[in-house]
């Protein structure tokens, strides 16, 4: 769909199969192509374990150095600095200078809820999931 007549085309040949009533608000309120990709990109950049560790990390503290990062990730500085520079570029960290020390921090506050609420999500535990405890309890939050 390139524009919006030819949504509106799509919507008058497919009305015995959609919900106009539902679509026909939405229009021209959807992301563009361009806004899609931005919004893709920032959900890759926290797709990567080893970034999900760095902006945990990040989320529990103002701000850490590179060196202080690789020891609480187990990883060489050289490896820590590559990811905090990808995320840099991606708006996702900023970095403050110190001398010869840079210092990391999420970016904002948007980067911080979408870190929260994505781990707060990727932790719950669905019903099909809970599993008995040691000595038959059921683990998860409607146990009990």
């Amino acid at each position: 769909m390139s524009n919006r007549s030819d949504v509106v085309e799509l919507l008058d040949r497919c009305a015995a199969s959609l919900h106009p009533e539902h679509v026909r608000p939405l229009l021209g309120r959807m992301l563009d192509q361009a806004a899609a990709d931005q919004v893709a990109t920032t959900f890759t950049m926290l797709a990567d374990p080893t970034r999900a560790r760095l902006l945990h990390a990040l989320s529990l503290a103002d701000e850490l150095c590179v060196c202080d990062l690789a020891l609480l990730l187990g990883v060489s500085q050289s490896a820590t600095s590559h990811q905090l520079r990808l995320l840099r570029d991606h708006r996702v960290v900023s970095r403050r200078r110190a001398g010869r020390i840079a210092y990391y921090r999420l970016a904002d506050d948007h980067i911080r809820h979408i870190f929260a609420d994505g781990t707060r999500h990727a932790l719950e535990q669905r019903p099909a999931e809970r599993r008995p405890a040691a000595g038959g309890q059921v683990t998860g939050e409607a146990a009990g």
